[in-house]
């Protein structure tokens, strides 16, 4: 509330004018916008604060999220045999939602690799607890890659998501990762095949992505698209 004195030609106070202006919205908006930074540092938190030791391998891994949260999801997961696995996934849609059921896969995922080192069998038991908890429109891609650093070699099974790459020495993709089943959470009796054994070379470049890199846009509206991603590698 403002309130200005309308004064007389002597100067003397007449009248008063109050002006009101309703701000619960504005501070609605701002409790939800504390609320959100909140949750982008508990989402944070939930990337690995480190890639793990490897000895031959150099692992690394990043999210940029457009927003303060996002459903994007990578991880490393350690299995009982020695070998590594690593985890990049998509869940569909924008903003706390899909955040919280990023935040769900993880959970599922590291409890289940403790319990196999079958890559589909995961997988498919991933599917059947999400399939239980995702609404109709809500769904999840994901690439799950087994690192053997004693054979020197992979292997993986992908839920729906986008390729990865094994990319050689001379930066040409040598292999290409494609989907071996449906994305996750949409149909409870989804099977998901592993690759067969990929060796890998000296100088390989295993890359996982999600759709954020190739469909980020230039202020003409342009995509920056996989191809641009690859050469860019």
């Amino acid at each position: 509330q403002t309130i200005t004195p309308v004064r007389d030609e002597r100067g003397r106070i007449t009248n008063f004018v109050s002006v009101m202006r309703d701000v619960s919205g504005l501070k609605r908006a701002q409790e939800r916008e504390v609320e959100m930074r909140l949750a982008r540092v508990v989402q944070q938190k939930l990337y690995p604060a480190r890639a793990p030791e490897l000895a031959g391998f150099d692992l690394a891994g990043a999210a940029f999220p457009a927003d303060h949260t996002c459903g994007d999801y990578y991880d490393f997961v350690s299995f009982g045999d020695g070998r590594v696995g690593i985890a990049v996934g998509d869940v569909s849609g924008h903003g706390f939602g899909p955040a919280l059921l990023m935040a769900e896969t993880r959970a599922y995922l590291r409890s289940l690799s403790k319990t196999s080192v079958d890559l589909g069998q995961i997988l498919r038991r991933l599917n059947r607890l999400l399939c239980q908890d995702t609404e109709d429109e809500r769904f999840v891609t994901l690439m799950l890659t087994l690192l053997d650093p004693v054979r020197r070699s992979l292997v993986y099974s992908s839920a729906g998501h986008i390729h990865g790459y094994v990319l050689g020495r001379s930066g040409a993709a040598r292999q290409v990762l494609d989907s071996t089943g449906a994305p996750l959470g949409i149909f409870d009796d989804s099977e998901f095949a592993s690759s067969p054994e990929i060796r890998l070379e000296e100088g390989d470049l295993l890359l996982l992505l999600t759709d954020g890199a190739a469909e980020a846009q230039n202020p003409e509206g342009a995509f920056f698209e996989t191809e641009r991603v690859l050469r860019t590698v």
